[in-house]
């Protein structure tokens, strides 16, 4: 028995050891990411946090790292981090209590675990990282538009956000359910969530990280007719917008046809944009949806070729993004007219149609009536010798009137061509 409490309490001790932040309050994570990182890359996260990959080995992707709040180098007991055996760091904060007592309490603040692989490329050895960050209670947060909120989400009804931004909730398939982020209709991220992970969607440019939205699965429930997903600890990070009156000097986008007469429906549509600075990457959207994007871009004219286009009004965004991963959204709206040639073509498309069925119907018409003229014409004499009436002119007045009515439809096809041609040659 002594035995077994013995075993126990060493486990205990164990799980201690493996988790040094077992002991310490967390709030809500702030950043995810799981950047590729080299001897001597600086990798910037939020609220002033930051580290530095001393070394690394080329074998095992074990990382020698420094750690930095506002630029100032933070002591830690261990600075190195290996795969199963990540960088934490935890923050001793003095607090208040109500009673004007002080008290001293542990947040957990980092966690760098390096993935275990490594890649080569030009004699330079990478390898990958996950980073987990969580809220430092002292430090400011900015820059957010949601902040640790809670929601719940049904299926297929979907949750407006700021920011242009929407989260659905799309399938459930065993204990996982699909969630899509978008902006302005545009695809950012979907993946499939157990309860208690997190889905997040972040963006790297020039090498560092942001998280611009993360949310906790607390749970979700399937019932015959609908779906209910809880998500815990919602932060979602201000995007940079501009809007017509803000746009920068030399940032300009038009919308224009590759052929004379405009934009019309059913024809594409070139979307010109001009740059007045370098930027990480450009993206063009048309109905939120994506059309066109670039990396690494300099300042100058770019296009790009729309699908063709219904008539009506339709609304064309610029997303630029800069080295710090910002991003600026610019939107215009501009409008698709009814193609009228393209209607009258069908109109007369259809004419031709009616006329050539007619014509078709009177030859028959006609065909059936020359077998039968014998007994038309016997039934015409009889009818005229006992009410002295010209019956003997039904046939003739009948096949006639057929042949009238496909002769009107031919020539008011002519009328219509005559008017396209001219309305082509001159509009």
């Amino acid at each position: 028995m002594k035995y077994i409490r013995f075993v126990i309490i060493f486990v205990c001790l164990f799980l201690l050891c493996l988790s040094p932040a077992s002991g310490a309050s967390t709030k809500t994570m702030v950043h995810y990411s799981e950047p590729q990182v080299t001897v001597q890359d600086e990798i910037y996260l939020e609220q002033g946090y930051s580290f530095r990959v001393v070394d690394m080995n080329s074998n095992s992707g074990d990382l020698w790292i420094s750690l930095y709040l506002n630029g100032e180098e933070i002591e830690l007991d261990d600075n190195f981090a290996k795969e199963g055996e990540p960088l934490e760091y935890i923050r001793s904060v003095v607090e208040d209590e109500d009673d004007d007592e002080e008290k001293e309490v542990d947040y957990f603040i980092l966690r760098i675990t390096p993935a275990g692989d490594v890649d080569e490329e030009d004699g330079v050895v990478y390898s990958n990282v996950y980073v987990e960050q969580y809220m430092d209670p002292v430090e400011d947060v900015e820059d957010y538009l949601l902040l640790d909120k809670s929601y719940s989400l049904k299926m297929d009804s979907g949750l407006e956000l700021a920011g242009l931004y929407t989260l659905d909730a799309t399938d459930v398939d065993d204990d996982e359910v699909t969630l899509e982020l978008r902006l302005d209709g545009k695809l950012l991220r979907e993946d499939d969530i157990k309860e208690d992970e997190y889905f997040y969607y972040t963006v790297y440019s020039g090498g560092n990280p942001q998280t611009l939205f993360l949310a906790s699965v607390k749970a979700f429930f399937e019932s015959e007719d609908e779906v209910t997903v809880f998500l815990n600890h919602v932060s979602l990070k201000q995007s940079q917008v501009f809007s017509s009156d803000e746009l920068p000097d030399g940032l300009d986008i038009d919308v224009s046809s590759p052929v004379d007469g405009g934009l019309k429906a059913g024809r594409i549509a070139i979307v010109s944009y001009s740059l007045n600075d370098s930027f990480s990457e450009v993206r063009i959207l048309v109905d939120g949806e994506f059309l066109d994007s670039r990396s690494n871009v300099s300042p100058g004219v770019y296009k790009a070729v729309s699908d063709e286009l219904d008539a009506g009004i339709h609304k064309v965004t610029l997303v630029t993004i800069n080295g710090d991963a910002e991003s600026s959204y610019y939107s215009e709206d501009f409008s698709v007219s009814v193609n009228i040639r393209d209607n009258i073509t069908e109109s007369i498309v259809e004419i031709a149609s009616s006329a050539a069925d007619e014509i078709k119907k009177t030859y028959n018409s006609t065909s059936d009536e020359s077998e039968s003229d014998d007994t038309v014409k016997a039934s015409a004499d009889d009818t005229a010798e006992s009410s002295g009436s010209p019956a003997s002119g039904l046939a003739t007045w009948s096949s006639s009137t057929g042949v009238s009515n496909a002769v009107s439809l031919v020539i008011t096809v002519a009328v219509f061509l005559i008017f396209f041609l001219f309305f082509n040659k001159f509009r």
